[in-house]
């Protein structure tokens, strides 16, 4: 045979001309003849001998004729004879059927009678026949099934370095839309979207938005496709499959946390297993690129909330530096409303503090359009600052007036400050409420930022205020204590300057050169008692501690219970004569007192005579109790008395190594016991 004709013969075969044959075959064999293919679950009539108007399709066929081969365990081709549970739609008595091609049976031959050996020859090399065109169209079936497949994972590919993109989920999901119809080339593709409250329709083909049930409602479902059939009522909901199933065959539920998408498909040509895990797979690879999106966007923002973070922490850091490098509370204060304003960006900024010196809430000061005025105007007098256990580091302007109602600090919240501020953040110390900063709207429009920061600027504004008033504290402390040093100093240089003096004259000079400089004094005078009457106040005489008198100030000079005169001290400023600056000036002069009174009774000359200084001391103490009404004795003995002695006695003057005594008593008695002539005690006698 040639070869031309072997090729024109086996192409004939292999395109499917061995059914025109079997046809052939079975015209001259017998009178009537139905040759099928299964389709699906159904048998469709290829051919048909003795026939003229033949059913073009056997429903339910192919399931009926498995049953009967499942009966007698045929394999490979056979003949079957068909019982009365073999029910056919078709006209005639059908007593057998010829399975061939061997699995799958692609041909099938129905027969009315029982072929002979003849046929049944004739059946099994149509058979082989059968069998080498089938093998030969399923080689066709899979290289077109490899082509698809190939073109499929070409479009994949492609498709996938976009679905890695870093797109938001909802353009992704519209994206991978245009992917499936270039894909897979579907007759209807619809995108349904769930935002977590409703199912809405997002892109492809107008549909009817599905019910929530089934996958629809479930929160943790697989990328896997799932076919609209019967046996997934129970996955997809009986609604859900009745709504659907008429239009869309595959349902592919693509979830990523909180971003959830549904691909309604229905198939067009390219149907097969290698298409369905193509699609399986590009819904897993869209929930993974979807899922490391939104990690990515979280991931940004958590980066972006941390630089705001770190900028916020960064500027409250320098900006609690520069409170603290400040040392006086009204640069201190000045800075800190005007390092709110900034941070805040706020039209305008109030502070409101609790002055101890002023003993009350003060409006301290305001920043308006970048420039800081001070005001310290009082609000609210108070003892000490109130008293605090809970409340908010900050608050809005709509909770100022309760809170300080709460506190009974309406003055804190009135109309004109509650004009001005917006936001109120609060300085505490401990449990102890010492003011506030209000600021105003942002310039901007928007909010202030990181209210957590402000709070904490806050905090630290009260801390370095705190540092501040302690720092104050310390150095007054430190200064009073400088003042007192130099106030002992001077005390003792004038009490040892007072020692070298020997008349009044000096005793006046010595005076008029050191006090104006320690007490601020335009003026100095000693006056006597005995000078013409009326130039001591008559306060003088009766006080023992200095008496103010306009811009004056008169020191009584006592020893004792006798007043030998005044020093008047001529201030410069009269406000600061105070507690402090009368008790110096009362100090000396108890310093002044003595030296003044020996310097007026006691001639100034190269040599003194002791002798007279004691004989007019003696006179004096004895004129003393003359005028008290009792009688006295004047003694001179040993210079060591004791501390009974010295008790008795109303003046005691030491000369040398002797003592002279003024008792107020008559020398007898008791009295003579005490200093008894036998310690060598005897009447003094003046000269």
């Amino acid at each position: 045979m040639p070869l031309c004709e072997l090729y024109e013969q086996a192409n004939f075969v292999l395109g499917g001309g061995v059914l025109g044959l079997l046809t052939q075959v079975l015209a001259d064999k017998v009178d009537r003849a139905l040759v099928v293919q299964p389709q699906g679950e159904h048998l469709s009539v290829v051919d048909a001998v003795g026939l003229s108007c033949p059913v073009s399709r056997i429903e339910n066929g192919l399931s009926m004729v498995s049953k009967q081969a499942a009966i007698h365990k045929v394999d490979d081709w056979c003949l079957l004879s068909l019982d009365d549970s073999f029910s056919l739609s078709l006209d005639g008595d059908w007593t057998h059927i010829a399975l061939l091609g061997g699995e799958g049976w692609p041909i099938m031959v129905f027969l009315e009678i029982s072929p002979d050996d003849d046929l049944k020859r004739l059946l099994g090399g149509a058979n082989g026949l059968v069998k080498i065109w089938n093998r030969y169209r399923s080689v066709e079936d899979v290289e077109r099934s490899m082509a698809s497949l190939s073109y499929l994972l070409y479009a994949v590919k492609s498709a996938l370095p976009s679905i890695f993109e870093p797109f938001p989920p909802e353009f992704l999901a519209t994206f991978l839309v245009d992917v499936m119809r270039e894909s897979f080339c579907p007759k209807r593709l619809s995108l349904i979207k769930d935002d977590g409250e409703s199912l809405s329709f997002l892109a492809g083909d107008r549909c009817e938005v599905p019910i929530r049930e089934g996958i629809f409602a479930d929160h943790h479902i697989s990328p896997v496709p799932l076919s609209l059939k019967e046996g997934y009522v129970s996955a997809i909901g009986e609604r859900n499959l009745e709504n659907l199933r008429a239009e869309y065959s595959v349902v592919l539920p693509i979830i990523a946390g909180q971003d959830r998408f549904f691909f309604l498909l229905e198939w067009g040509d390219m149907h097969t297993r290698e298409v369905l895990d193509v699609l399986e797979l590009i819904g897993g690879v869209t929930a993974k690129a979807m899922a490391m999106s939104r990690l990515r966007e979280e991931g940004a923002s958590q980066v972006m909330e941390l630089s705001k973070r770190e900028f916020a922490l960064r500027s409250i850091h320098e900006a609690t530096l520069s409170l603290m490098e400040n040392d006086t509370e009204e640069v201190l204060i000045s800075r800190m409303v005007d390092i709110f304003g900034e941070m805040t960006q706020s039209r305008a900024a109030i502070v409101v503090l609790y002055d101890h010196v002023a003993q009350g809430y003060v409006l301290w000061g305001e920043r308006r359009d970048g420039s800081v005025s001070c005001i310290k105007r009082i609000l609210k007098a108070m003892d000490r600052p109130v008293t605090v256990m809970d409340l908010p580091d900050s608050f809005g302007v709509d909770m100022a007036s309760a809170v300080f109602s709460a506190l009974d600090l309406e003055e804190l919240a009135s109309s004109e400050l509650l004009e001005v501020a917006e936001r109120f953040f609060l300085l505490k110390d401990g449990d102890s409420f010492m003011g506030y900063v209000a600021v105003s709207c942002s310039v901007t429009g928007g909010s202030y930022g990181d209210d957590q920061g402000l709070e904490t600027l806050a905090a630290s504004s009260t801390v370095a205020l705190k540092r501040c008033r302690l720092l104050d504290e310390v150095k007054g402390q430190r200064d009073e204590l400088n003042r007192q040093v130099r106030i002992r100093s001077f005390l003792q240089e004038l009490a040892s300057d007072l020692q070298q003096i020997k008349s009044l004259e000096s005793l006046k000079e010595a005076l008029d050169q050191s006090l104006p400089l320690v007490l601020g004094l335009k003026q100095v005078d000693l006056i006597p008692i005995s000078v013409d009457e009326g130039v001591l106040p008559s306060k003088v005489f009766k006080s023992d501690v200095p008496v103010v008198d306009g811009d004056s100030v008169w020191v009584p000079l006592r020893s004792g219970r006798q007043l030998h005169g005044a020093m008047r001290l001529v201030v410069e400023d009269p406000a600061s004569i105070g507690g402090e600056k009368l008790e110096l000036m009362a100090l000396i002069g108890a310093f002044v007192a003595p030296r003044f009174d020996t310097m007026r009774h006691c001639p100034v000359a190269d040599s003194i005579d002791l002798d007279i200084v004691v004989d007019n001391l003696v006179q004096r103490g004895v004129e003393e109790l003359e005028r008290e009404g009792f009688p006295c004795s004047v003694l001179i003995g040993p210079s060591d008395l004791t501390e009974e002695q010295s008790g008795a006695c109303l003046k005691v003057m030491k000369v040398l190594d002797r003592a002279v005594a003024v008792l107020p008593f008559t020398w007898d008695g008791d009295l003579k016991e005490l200093f008894s002539p036998s310690q060598g005690w005897a009447p003094f006698k003046p000269g």
